[in-house]
């Protein structure tokens, strides 16, 4: 019996609508064997309330994007494995470089330990055709420990998609774009260039959907089928994936790990789909940027594709300018991942 109801018991507290169905049901049923006088009915609103504010709990920590009530979630760059420390030696220690993305050229640093030029630091690099388009720009000093991640959400979309990587590629800055599968296969050669010019390749979903509401074989079904779209175009399974909304329970993360599936939400959300124009953008990213910080930003429009994300472009390059003039290292997750490791930590 205890064998039979085990798979049933499970289902129900995977699910966070299951458990608030649960919470809610109890709370009911205590009210009325309170009004009854089968119990105190002070006891009954007590825990009855006890039992509301858990079902709404638990419906909170799946919505919000912060935390790991259901398992371990990203939010910050420091929760990925890896510190993402970049050297530049000082004289007489060993050379480093700062590792990068697939495919992407290395940049050697200076032997003499010397500050690498101003215009290096600020991505700004000399020569008009010097074949280094997806170089991860190191800054002068010893170890550049600022760190901030740019990610993009519901791409591609062109033309915002478009005019986003040119403003990445003028700026020598790599980012992370979490793309809808459906999208990206409308729209395949935006994918090949975000790989080619060094970015990371995350999934969103194969299409804009609350996980919380699937079943299980529709969760398991949509995160194959855009793991295998985006690695029929990129020639490589996506290893992030970032829940639609960021909604995630027992079940929805379970689903994730089974893929082999990374959760990445953010940190700094300036909620860029609403409306605001480009200075507002602006603002509100640079009032939370912090180290370590994810960024969530849109080029895309699910599931309608029909809103403008000309302030989002826009604001990226006067973010990125005002970061580095922060002293921040702009990196896509598997720059940050792939970083040396700065000697004796």
């Amino acid at each position: 019996m205890v064998c039979g109801a085990f798979p049933l018991l499970k289902v129900i507290f995977m699910r966070v609508l299951c458990i608030m169905g649960v919470c809610y049901l109890a709370a009911l049923v205590l009210l009325w064997t309170g009004r009854r006088g089968k119990i105190s009915r002070k006891v009954a609103a007590v825990v009855s309330a006890v039992c509301l504010l858990a079902g709404s709990g638990a419906l909170a920590a799946a919505v919000y994007p912060v935390g790991n009530s259901y398992g371990k979630t990203v939010n910050l760059l420091t929760d990925l494995s890896g510190n993402g420390a970049v050297v530049v030696p000082s004289p007489g220690s060993a050379r480093t470089t700062a590792p990068l993305p697939d495919g992407a050229a290395q940049k050697s640093v200076p032997e003499s330990g010397m500050a690498i030029p101003a215009a290096a630091a600020s991505g700004e690099l000399p020569g008009p055709k010097d074949n280094r388009e997806n170089v991860s720009v190191i800054s002068s000093g010893t170890v550049h420990d600022k760190w901030i991640a740019l990610t993009f959400d519901d791409g591609p979309y062109p033309p915002y998609t478009d005019h986003l990587l040119d403003v990445l590629k003028a700026k020598r800055v790599h980012a992370t774009f979490f793309l809808v599968a459906e999208q990206a296969q409308q729209y395949p050669e935006l994918v090949r260039r975000m790989t080619a010019e060094g970015h990371t390749v995350g999934l969103h979903a194969f299409r804009h959907r609350d996980f919380l509401k699937l079943t299980e074989e529709e969760k398991r079904k949509d995160l194959e089928q855009g793991k295998n779209l985006l690695r029929d175009i990129t020639g490589k399974n996506p290893v992030y994936w970032r829940p639609p909304h960021g909604f995630r329970d027992f079940s929805v993360m379970e689903t994730a790990a089974a893929q082999n599936l990374t959760v990445i939400n953010w940190s700094v959300i300036p909620r860029d789909w609403t409306g605001i124009d480009s200075q507002e953008i602006f603002r509100r990213v640079m009032d939370k940027a912090e180290d370590g910080a994810i960024v969530l930003l849109h080029d895309g429009d699910s599931p309608g594709y029909k809103a403008s994300r000309q302030a989002t472009v826009d604001a990226v390059a006067p973010l990125i300018d005002s970061l580095r003039e922060k002293g921040y290292h702009l990196v896509s997750l598997e720059e940050y991942v792939q970083a040396e490791k700065r000697p004796g930590q």
